[in-house]
């Protein structure tokens, strides 16, 4: 196999993986589900790990993210993306990716654990701080700042049980794929998929 047909293989490879990646995050977030319990943080730290580029975790994210939006409220207004409370949720779903050096360098239960508890914690201080700030639900005081939070710790228990049980069960089925399947592209330990670009 030449160079050119051993890139085309890798690309087609990666496109799969993105594809299942894509249709495993819109199934998590259509089918009934507790509150923030979906897959979506796990599928930026595993996309993020396994992309050659970190743009296509980007599109990972964000396509999913656009696909169940627009099934679950039916349109995407101009109003809906001038939102910053949805960017900011955006922007913290996408924060997973920056591990990809930290869990490239020595992929590890310990590792990918602490990476999803960080990604839990930054979603639950990024949404809910602008929720706080962008939404007349708050006061404008600490007081209110500290009851936004307090209100969201539910939903942060959810975010955490989601982000391990899920990013579990990617990371875990990739290790038993790598070891026990001939995918090639799980078993490449070199610079097609663990780059520091």
């Amino acid at each position: 196999m030449d160079i050119q047909e051993h890139k085309l293989n890798m690309s087609f490879n990666y496109l799969v993986i993105l594809a299942i990646l894509i249709a495993l995050g819109v199934a998590g977030r259509l089918l009934p589900h507790p509150p923030n319990f979906t897959p979506m943080a796990a599928i930026a730290l595993f996309a993020g790990f396994i992309f050659l580029k970190r743009y296509m975790a980007v599109i990972a994210v964000v396509v999913t993210m656009l696909l169940t939006d627009y099934f679950a409220f039916g349109f995407l207004s101009a109003e809906w993306f001038a939102s910053k409370s949805m960017w900011v949720v955006y922007l913290a779903l996408l924060f997973p990716i920056v591990f990809k050096n930290f869990l490239q360098k020595k992929l590890g239960l310990l590792r990918v654990a602490g990476a999803a508890l960080a990604s839990s914690t930054v979603f639950f201080i990024a949404t809910n701080f602008a929720v706080w700030a962008f939404s007349p639900m708050y006061e404008k005081t600490w007081v209110g700042l500290v009851l936004c939070y307090t209100m969201a710790i539910p939903f942060f228990q959810n975010t955490i049980a989601g982000d391990l049980i899920w990013s579990g069960a990617i990371f875990g089925s990739y290790y038993l794929l790598s070891s026990y399947s001939n995918l090639r592209v799980l078993k490449q330990k070199n610079s097609l998929i663990y780059s520091s670009n």
